[in-house]
């Protein structure tokens, strides 16, 4: 358990060092930026106000960022288990980081290569799935109007496909 630990306090301090990269830095403002707006958008009735991160999903994006940072780094083999019971901040834990994956490798590729397919979600139960893809659609959006207000993150709008079936 303690090297456990290590390994977790090791990459949580790799993904701050990430952050002293321009790019990584401006992905992970726009990224927060997005998801800010898209919880604003999915809240409006609640009033809960300004969005904020849980510790364990800010520690699930440290965890990450070098990993999405660097294509050929080690903890890109390594799987994090995010279990908490429902309405704990799962989802929001990895649409952040999709969210900085995406907005980094349009910041790196702000030409035609910097879309397509980025990420792929798979979900088993049905109506898991609708919330999701709802949540995960609102995101979208959210990117999409950052896209359109900074120049840096390229012309190809941000989207979202879904594969139903087998």
């Amino acid at each position: 358990l303690l090297v456990a630990a290590r390994s977790v306090q090791r990459r949580m301090v790799d993904g701050l060092a990430a952050l002293d990269d321009v790019d990584v830095l401006a992905a992970f403002r726009l990224a927060n930026k997005a998801m800010a707006r898209a919880a604003r958008a999915r809240d409006t009735l609640k009033q809960y106000g300004a969005p904020t991160w849980r510790p364990f999903q800010l520690a699930f994006l440290l965890l990450n960022l070098r990993a999405m940072d660097e294509p050929t780094h080690h903890d890109r083999a390594v799987i994090d288990l995010l279990f908490f019971p429902t309405g704990g901040g799962k989802t929001e834990a990895y649409l952040g980081l999709a969210a900085f994956t995406l907005v980094l490798r349009r910041l790196r590729h702000p030409d035609i290569s910097g879309a397509g397919v980025s990420i792929i979600m798979r979900y088993t139960l049905r109506l898991l799935t609708l919330d999701q893809l709802g949540r995960a659609a609102a995101l979208m959006c959210a990117l999409e109007l950052e896209r359109k207000q900074a120049a840096r993150l390229g012309d190809w709008p941000f989207e979202i496909g879904l594969w139903v079936g087998s």
